[in-house]
């Protein structure tokens, strides 16, 4: 929401006029264009961001519409940001077992707690979020859309999440069991923290992660509680989409062959990321044995 009040105070300051307009009526190309336009100062990732929030709600509220032109200049816009800065992920890419840890952390924090509390409840649900994330992790859409019953059941000896096609980029259903590492974390969560929450909503909601209100968290919610979470345990804010970055990182540092394994664990269609990582173990192998080679001659030397 908060790119698409960026938008709205754009609109109040440099078209007033159009405040009279219908909402989807204002998001014109030719507004969209000079919109971008005065945000030419800012990255290209930036602005993909900023447009991308405003037509996805255009979209939602008028999906009979012809928003083609539209998504052609999102298009354009992604190609142009690429994969953004990697400047702004050095330093906050953990290894996936360092995550672990952290969610660890998180939950014997809110252990010290009274029970019953709610900060006790809410601090088990974040442990069980990057516990979860750490060793599946899904996109933060999915894991908002994740649902009790629907995308996710526990039995005495397993839990299944299944995630459904729409809910998934790659188009595809997925479905696995829950680690046995990340199991502990879901099941206090589900079993002692949930309750807690739910009861303090007026009606049930199926969401599995719920905030103090006892509604479902959505995805504006969940980045900055997660991001908050990591940064009290570690001083370094690690948001929901660098976790994929990380499972990918580990893979890469355990072998080029285990870097093969990352469409499967981050649910992508084509082999492309798996690629990149790939030729970046073989790297990361080469300079391996570079620096073996050069610590033999040093030895050697002496």
């Amino acid at each position: 929401m908060s790119r698409y009040g960026r938008w709205l105070g754009w609109l109040s300051a440099d078209r007033p006029e159009t405040l009279a307009h219908a909402p989807l009526d204002r998001t014109t190309m030719d507004h969209l264009h000079d919109w971008l336009r005065a945000l030419d100062h800012t990255a290209p990732m930036t602005r993909l961001m900023f447009v991308d929030g405003v037509l996805r709600i255009a979209m939602a509220a008028g999906p009979d519409r012809d928003w083609s032109a539209q998504r052609r200049l999102k298009a354009r816009l992604k190609q142009a940001a690429g994969r953004g800065d990697p400047a702004r992920k050095q330093g906050r890419i953990l290894s996936s077992m360092h995550l672990l840890e952290v969610a660890t952390e998180v939950s014997e924090t809110a252990m010290a707690r009274p029970e019953g509390t709610l900060s006790r409840a809410m601090g088990l649900r974040d442990a069980a979020m990057i516990a979860l994330l750490a060793l599946l992790p899904m996109r933060r859409r999915s894991l908002a859309r994740l649902r009790i019953g629907n995308s996710i059941s526990m039995t005495e000896d397993r839990i299944v999440i299944a995630l459904a096609s729409a809910d998934t980029k790659s188009g595809k259903p997925w479905d696995c069991d829950v680690p046995v590492q990340v199991e502990s974390f879901l099941r206090t969560y589900l079993v002692e923290a949930r309750p807690i929450l739910a009861r303090r909503g007026t009606i049930e909601d199926p969401h599995l992660w719920l905030d103090r209100t006892g509604r479902g968290m959505t995805e504006a919610a969940i980045g900055p509680r997660i991001a908050e979470a990591t940064l009290r345990v570690t001083g370094i804010r690690v948001p929901p989409h660098y976790f994929r970055d990380a499972a990918a990182t580990t893979f890469v540092r355990i072998s080029p062959q285990a870097a093969r394994l990352i469409p499967s664990v981050l649910g992508h269609a084509g082999p492309g990321t798996a690629e990149r990582h790939y030729i970046h173990a073989q790297t990361i192998e080469a300079g391996r044995d570079y620096a073996a080679l050069i610590a033999a001659r040093k030895r050697r030397a002496r």
